[in-house]
């Protein structure tokens, strides 16, 4: 299998809307092997999600995936999932900021507020639909890649663009704070 090529800021897909995917779309080859690249393209690039316009491809899909990452050593792991025209129809009140990354933004991070919990709404691939609560950081990753899917990139939700780092500065000054606690 390929790692499929991923579209970088300031390509135009990023901005734009979504298109629902129609159901009948998931029982076809072409989708089973779109799913497929794509979680096998987020996991060869130590991403947690990767939505279709990451891709180059404007339909309403994205991957997610927690896993142990180089700057996630001690996530819980949870999925696959996809996640097919995804919308939260709930948000907790309080916001809490956390560091985000994104594939298509190489080398980058910043820090984003988010809501703390989301109830998102659904298809999974096998065109059933799914109500489900998010609370911490797996909230956090379906409000980026539903963000994704909206023509939305988190430094559009930063409030402080100080906070934008590289990675190689993310690592030396807050994974090694985290490491020496």
């Amino acid at each position: 299998m390929k790692v499929l090529p991923r579209t970088e800021f300031g390509n135009p897909i990023l901005r734009a809307k979504a298109k629902k995917v129609p159901l009948k779309f998931l029982k076809t080859k072409k989708f089973q092997e779109l799913k497929k690249q794509m979680i096998y393209t987020m996991r060869r690039a130590h991403g947690v999600g990767l939505a279709a316009s990451q891709i180059n491809s404007s339909l309403a899909i994205a991957v997610m995936e927690m896993r142990r990452t180089p700057t996630r050593p001690d996530i819980e792991p949870k999925g696959p999932i996809i996640i097919i025209n995804p919308r939260i129809v709930k948000y907790s009140s309080k916001k809490v900021s956390g560091w985000e990354g994104c594939l298509s933004f190489r080398g980058v991070r910043g820090l984003v507020p988010r809501f703390e919990s989301v109830t998102v709404e659904y298809y999974n691939e096998d065109g059933k639909k799914v109500v489900e609560k998010a609370t911490g950081f797996w909230a956090r990753v379906f409000q980026h890649e539903i963000d994704h899917l909206n023509g939305t990139v988190y430094i559009d939700h930063v409030d402080d663009t100080k906070t934008i780092i590289t990675l190689g500065e993310f690592k030396k000054r807050i994974l090694s704070k985290k490491k020496k606690k």
